[in-house]
């Protein structure tokens, strides 16, 4: 096993990067011992020799160390599970590889735990690999491509499960596979997945690994991992080796938060954190606006959600708020905008969902709240500081909590438990676990309460269990569903339908649901909760603005009240396309045994459609757009124009192509911007 994991030459190498981040001249000898030569100023024949036979396939200005030549060399003859600090580029030695093994390698398979990942990797492999291979990210583009020889499928777990997916990995295998952040796979009692999601995550991961031919985990900060279970033969690299320099302080000054004269990520524990730091922190006490201003945005946004709303008169200061409950369109602009030398953004105010969800670092970050542990502290950090040989720029991590520091341990790295790996039932969905992860209890309880359920399905629906587990339906919620299927099948009105999925089926997922408390609110109105928010968001196709003013309309609320509901309903947003849609794959089983009749389901039947098509559309296209960050109001005109376009190869070939077309010009800024970019 090539562990590289060096605490005394992490020392060295630390001493070293701060004498080049100061200007200092290191000797040729120090930098190649210490793996640091990418910094060499030597111009020597000799020199020049060894950067070409390390130079990227991918991109000729950049230099391979000599682990990431080493790391693929490995991958050419084995499996490689490798470790190492984010600054490393684990995720560029997997594009590079492809690039130097494009006549190899037809079907690639990225795993990435987040959507904002899966685009930013999307947009990384069309800029590299366009000409070579088809990019997948859904089941309608699968479905669209599926006979063209050359893919790259970039998918996370959920979208993976799908039967197209399996049907087509069934049919063809995977000849690599790329598991990236694999330490998500790992159950601890307290962390933000919820137990669904950590097994289905280990349920597509035990899938994968069996269906491909050349296997590549990639994770930070892990000492050590098994694979008892699944016997993968794999190396394991394990390397410290840290390319850019940090300096960390403590600063409680307010002051480091209303600069903009250097970019800067903060960052906060919770959604709410950030909501209760600008509501206490005047950062935004004078009347002058951010130079950069982008104006189209703002009036964009006045027109479409509210005039007043925090977001924009934070993105007039050149602030941007970035969280889980941030729409998509506007977490993609801020990210761009961030990432321009002149862009409109030099400040975002982020949970872990940016520090984890893209692969754009920063120079500088303010840790405002402590973070849940040494391994996220390390990954936090890990991200400041860009990779520049040719002019290097020290990282600089402040910390506003001096607790933060008893928690600064960066060559603490954890031991990785994978949760299928592993034999003991331990997540609080113990039926999910012993199904989908092949795994037994101790007390033999919850295969009593399988077995009940294997006799319900045959006896009353004619469902075999293999079908359920072949579908990837919680089992929780299956029981449940069970339990409240006469009634739920039968309602007359698709209101009280929907209201069942919510608050039956549902109501553990249903946290927005405080949002709609009339508490909460500072109006006086006599019922306990403001109207049926997540039914008027859905009959109006997701579309903000109409909800709003229906809002505003009937309680003459506040300003303050007015950012809490729009607030209130992106989360309703989430819920309806990540929670709800959890009923489509149930109704889709039952309906395969004609159990639903038109006339006497119509209500039931009717709902289930109105979850799908919140999400997507027929042609797929809906959430093909809503990935890379289309706002809502412009989906349905591009849709319908790129569904047209036959002939034409790729998802960005075809948007690229309505820029001739008259509609473009009456687009939100935000999709003009996504499109030009292509």
């Amino acid at each position: 096993m090539p562990n590289k994991f060096d605490e005394n030459m992490n020392l060295l190498r630390s001493h070293l990067l701060k004498g080049i981040y100061n200007g200092h001249v290191i000797s040729e000898a120090e930098l190649n011992l210490s793996d640091l030569s990418i910094y060499s100023q030597n111009k020597t024949f000799f020199s020049k020799i060894n950067n070409a036979v390390k130079q990227s396939l991918l991109d000729e200005e950049i230099i391979l160390t000599n682990e990431q030549v080493e790391c693929l060399n490995i991958l050419n003859d084995n499996n490689l599970f490798l470790s190492a600090p984010t600054s490393f580029g684990k995720t560029f030695i997997a594009l590079e590889y492809i690039a130097r093994n494009k006549h190899l390698l037809d079907n690639i398979v990225f795993v990435v735990p987040t959507i904002s990942l899966m685009n930013e990797l999307r947009k990384k492999c069309f800029n590299f690999f366009n000409e070579n291979y088809i990019l997948i990210t859904s089941d309608s583009e699968l479905d669209q491509y599926k006979d063209v020889p050359k893919k790259i499928m970039i998918v996370v777990p959920e979208r993976i499960s799908s039967k197209k997916f399996k049907e087509y990995i069934n049919k063809t295998n995977i000849d690599l596979l790329v598991y990236d952040e694999i330490y998500k796979l790992k159950y601890e009692a307290k962390q933000q997945e919820t137990n669904s999601r950590i097994i289905k995550m280990n349920s597509i991961y035990k899938y994968l690994i069996k269906e491909s031919r050349k296997i590549l985990l990639l994770g930070p900060f892990i000492r050590n991992v098994d694979f008892f279970k699944s016997d993968i033969k794999i190396v394991k690299f394990i390397t410290n080796l840290n390319l850019v320099y940090n300096e960390i302080k403590i600063n409680k000054s307010t002051a480091i938060f209303k600069s903009h004269d250097e970019k800067k990520f903060v960052y906060f524990k919770s959604p709410n954190s950030i909501t209760s730091f600008i509501n206490k922190t005047d950062l935004i006490n004078n009347e002058d606006h951010f130079d950069n201003f982008d104006e189209d945005i703002i009036d964009w946004i006045s027109e479409n959600i509210h005039p007043e709303w925090y977001y924009s008169i934070y993105l007039k200061k050149g602030i941007g708020i970035h969280h889980g409950r941030t729409p998509l369109f506007l977490r993609k602009y801020i990210e761009n905008e961030y990432s321009k030398p002149d862009g409109c953004i030099h400040t975002i105010l982020c949970t872990s969902t940016l520090m984890e969800g893209i692969n754009t670092p920063t120079n500088k970050l303010i840790i405002y709240d402590p973070p849940r542990g040494t391994f996220e502290l390390n990954n936090l950090i890990g991200r400041v500081g860009r990779l520049n040989p040719k002019s290097p720029q020290i990282g600089k991590i402040y910390i506003y909590d001096e607790k933060v520091l008893d928690l600064y341990k960066p060559d603490q790295w954890i031991d990785l438990k994978i949760l299928y790996e592993t034999d003991e039932v331990i997540t609080d969905s113990p039926e999910d676990e012993i199904l989908y992860l092949e795994k037994s209890s101790s007390d033999g309880v919850p295969e009593k309460t399988i077995q009940e359920l294997k006799e319900s399905l045959a006896n009353k629906f004619g469902i075999d269990l293999s079908e359920v587990i072949d579908s990837e339906i919680e089992i929780s919620l299956l029981i449940e569903f069970i339990n409240i299927y006469d009634e739920i099948t039968t309602h007359e009105k698709e209101w009280n339908v929907i209201n069942d999925i919510k608050f039956r089926l549902l109501r553990k997922d249903a946290s927005f649901v405080r949002g709609l408390e009339v508490k909460n609110y500072s109006f006086n109105i006599p019922s306990s909760h403001v109207f049926d928010a997540v039914y008027s968001l859905m009959i109006n196709d997701g579309l903000l603005k109409p909800v709003i003013d229906k809002f505003v309309t009937t309680y003459n609320p506040s300003v303050v009240d007015v950012n809490k509901f729009i607030d209130t309903l992106f989360q309703i947003d989430e819920f309806i396309k990540f929670k709800m849609t959890k009923i489509i794959g149930i109704y889709e089983l039952f309906n395969s045994k004609n159990l639903f009749d038109k006339s006497n389901n119509r209500a039931f039947i009717q709902s289930v459609y109105m979850i799908e098509s919140y999400f997507d559309s027929t042609d797929g296209y809906e959430r093909i757009l809503n990935d890379l960050g289309i706002p809502q109001e412009d989906i349905v005109k591009i849709a319908s124009e790129v569904s047209k376009m036959k002939d034409i190869v790729g998802t960005e070939n075809k948007l690229k192509q309505t820029m001739e077309k008259d509609f473009f010009n009456y687009l939100s800024p935000f999709s003009k911007r996504i499109i030009q970019s292509l």
